[in-house]
């Protein structure tokens, strides 16, 4: 998750290769798991191996840098032992490799029957033919409103969502014993404790922006001052032509950052490990990350740990919405195996049970409503999930990747000390001229 900043950007450069490209990553490896292995516990096998289905042999394709691939694997195990079928799931070492091999693959044949992946690819991946759509029939009611827009594209379903996920203010309550009721306060805050030596200036909010920039986790301070990125009309479709970047909204949000690296809040070259590094060790009081930080900041910090959302600038009538993003299982239009995989989503994955183990080995908030009820009885996961209530999903357009990139890099340059109007402005015509080309 802390890369998801540029995984569309990747995906652009990736499409553009995809003539010269020879195959799948080198960086993988697969289980294999047979309904005929003995004592009835599954045969594994692990090596290089075609990505294609074939007979009664279903193939997944996921990311194993995660514990995506790992929460799949047993369950579509025991699916298969009880179907009489073979499961093989692929891990691949990041989702840029995966996506990569699948984009070549589309071309040689060499792809699964089914893959998971973060939901705003849809667009790109139907742009390059790769992405059948996946009915959700009776079971869409069961799914989070929000999961069921990110997955729709014109009208139709591209895969059935699992997880939710967006960041969220954590905070320290030893140096904030509430949430701030204001971003005002938040600030506020961070400056009295970087003056006493508590705080690290340059953190006082912990956000990674990095040489590249990072759109994804500025998004809810870049809205908090009116930025958007496409206008969303009521069906909930994105206007292409309506692009946000360069507009008032922008200008103001850049200003605003430029303002919070001033004053030692925010800086240019914190990554997300000095991120996670300055929160853990009570350096930073706040820290805008998502929900697979939980684990590792409820070992630093005990019961100091806290979820809030990022609130809103005193008085103002914009919203601090985080980016959604949504973890789905999507299905290649040229799987060999489509039936197979189109049974294996309907009767396994849209169930209680298999949505309740996904998320007991990789703890993301779920999709399906049941599950998610379960799962926020936690209250970290309740509270992103009500944060994530009030955010928008990423638009699952190709055009979004162009903004991505160059939103990106105009805030790490805005936070880097360049004018926040001339490099907003340089942004909105880089952009508008690849949409464009387009």
């Amino acid at each position: 998750m802390r890369l998801r900043k540029t995984h569309m950007a990747a995906l652009m450069g990736i499409v553009a290769l995809a003539a010269a490209a020879c195959g799948g990553s080198s960086s993988t490896s697969s289980s294999t798991t047979s309904a005929a292995a003995s004592s009835g516990s599954a045969a594994a096998s692990t090596g290089a191996t075609s990505g294609g289905g074939g007979g009664s042999e279903l193939v997944i394709w996921a990311d194993n840098s995660a514990n995506t691939a790992k929460a799949i694997e047993p369950l579509c195990v025991k699916w298969a032992q009880d179907n009489g079928v073979t499961c093989t799931v692929k891990k691949f070492n990041g989702g840029d490799d995966l996506k990569k091999a699948l984009i070549a693959g589309n071309s040689t044949g060499d792809v699964p029957d089914l893959f998971e992946g973060p939901h705003d690819t849809i667009g790109q991946l139907i742009t390059n033919g790769i992405l059948a759509p996946v009915d959700l029939a009776s079971n869409k009611s069961k799914f989070q409103d929000i999961a069921v827009k990110a997955v729709t594209l014109n009208g139709s379903t591209y895969g059935v969502p699992w997880a939710v996920e967006n960041v969220a203010l954590l905070t320290n309550k030893a140096l904030s014993p509430t949430c701030p009721a204001t971003l005002d306060e938040a600030v506020a805050n961070a400056k009295t404790l970087i003056a006493a030596g508590t705080a690290t200036s340059g953190l006082g909010i912990a956000m990674q922006i990095g040489e590249t920039g990072d759109a994804y986790h500025w998004n809810p301070l870049y809205t908090s001052d009116g930025g958007y990125t496409f206008k969303q009309g009521p069906d909930g479709s994105y206007d292409t032509s309506d692009m946000g970047v360069g507009k008032e909204g922008s200008i103001a949000a850049g200003v605003r950052l430029q303002q919070l690296v001033n004053d030692g809040i925010l800086k240019a070259s914190v990554s997300y490990d000095i991120a996670k590094e300055s929160f853990s060790k009570g350096t930073s009081p706040y820290f805008i990350t998502g929900p697979w930080q939980i684990p590792d900041q409820k070992t630093a910090l005990g019961a100091n740990l806290m979820v809030c959302p990022v609130p809103n600038w005193a008085g103002s009538s914009f919203q601090a919405q985080p980016f959604v993003g949504v973890r789905t299982f999507m299905q290649p239009a040229k799987a060999k195996n489509a039936v197979l995989a189109s049974t294996f989503l309907n009767d396994e994955v849209m169930t209680t049970e298999f949505m309740d183990g996904m998320f007991a080995v990789d703890p993301r908030p779920p999709a399906w409503i049941e599950s998610y009820d379960k799962a926020a009885s936690d209250p970290y996961i309740k509270a992103f999930g009500d944060y994530g209530k009030l955010g928008e999903p990423i638009p699952a357009i190709q055009q979004m990747a162009f903004v991505f990139t160059d939103l990106g890099l105009a805030e790490y340059k805005i936070a880097s000390g360049a004018d926040p109007t001339t490099t907003m402005t340089e942004a909105q015509a880089s952009i508008n001229k690849q949409i464009a080309g387009s």
